[in-house]
């Protein structure tokens, strides 16, 4: 990391340099940021000015690329989100075209949460990336969490209620939570209460900070939530608002298997 304080004293101590000499020194030496090769401030993240005698410095325009860079990271999404855009979202019948427009509005709204159940196969994952991705281009913050993976970490910390909270705090307090295979079990098996407890605890915290949007894919409908936990799924249907879809069970809506020509 460069040291501002420094390179401006040692450059200032340069006393036959003229100001326009000194600043073009200071802009002149390379940084150490990663990931983005920036010909403005050279990797430093910052430029150094001179307005009205006095010399400043000024974040470059570079550090939005780099903060979208780092939150794409911390998100857990890097994976996915190339793949799974807006634009590579496959919306050539009409319920595929409903929740493209479903998503793209939602994004343009300040609040609220996303839920969206049903089909396996049929784009849910991909919308939902779309949608994090779009939030993130936006500057919000956002982390991505798999359930089953990490309800499983979470049940096993249990015992350790240091490390509990920290963990389960990141997906309490998330700025945006993608959460991904809501409630899942093996072989459709009901969630236990323990899966019940952990998901009340996230969510409820979340409810009561209208500032946290949640976005939810899965392949039980609302409807079932409710039927597993009213509490849980009533917080749900109320900050989703008009943004709750169930994509309907049939042949042609998994979309997954279509393309490798199982269907």
């Amino acid at each position: 990391m460069v040291d501002v304080k420094a390179l401006m004293q040692a450059a200032k101590n340069t006393t036959a340099l003229s100001c326009e000499e000194r600043m073009a020194l200071y802009n002149s030496r390379r940084g150490d940021l990663m990931g983005y090769d920036c010909p403005i401030c050279r990797n430093k993240g910052f430029v150094f000015l001179m307005k009205d005698g006095y010399e400043y410095t000024m974040e470059c325009e570079c550090m939005e690329k780099r903060r979208g860079k780092w939150r794409l990271q911390k998100s857990g999404l890097q994976d996915m989100a190339e793949r799974y855009r807006f634009e590579t979202y496959e919306a050539k019948t009409s319920w595929q075209k409903s929740i493209l427009a479903a998503a793209e509005c939602f994004c343009e709204e300040g609040e609220g949460w996303f839920y969206i159940g049903g089909q396996v196969g049929a784009g849910k994952t991909h919308i939902c990336t779309a949608i994090a991705n779009r939030l993130m281009l936006q500057g919000k913050g956002v982390r991505y969490m798999i359930w089953t993976e990490e309800a499983t970490k979470l049940k096993a910390l249990k015992t350790d209620d240091e490390g509990y909270e920290r963990e389960i705090n990141k997906w309490k307090t998330a700025e945006v939570l993608y959460i991904d295979d809501f409630l899942k079990t093996r072989n459709g098996v009901l969630p236990t209460d323990g899966d019940i407890n952990l998901a009340f605890e996230i969510i409820n915290a979340r409810y009561n900070n209208r500032t946290l949007r949640t976005i939810f894919s899965g392949e039980r409908g609302l409807n079932e939530i409710m039927e597993l936990d009213e509490a849980m799924g009533s917080r749900i249907y109320q900050r989703c608002g008009k943004y709750k879809l169930k994509i309907g069970w049939g042949e042609g809506r998994n979309y997954r298997t279509r393309e490798e020509g199982v269907v």
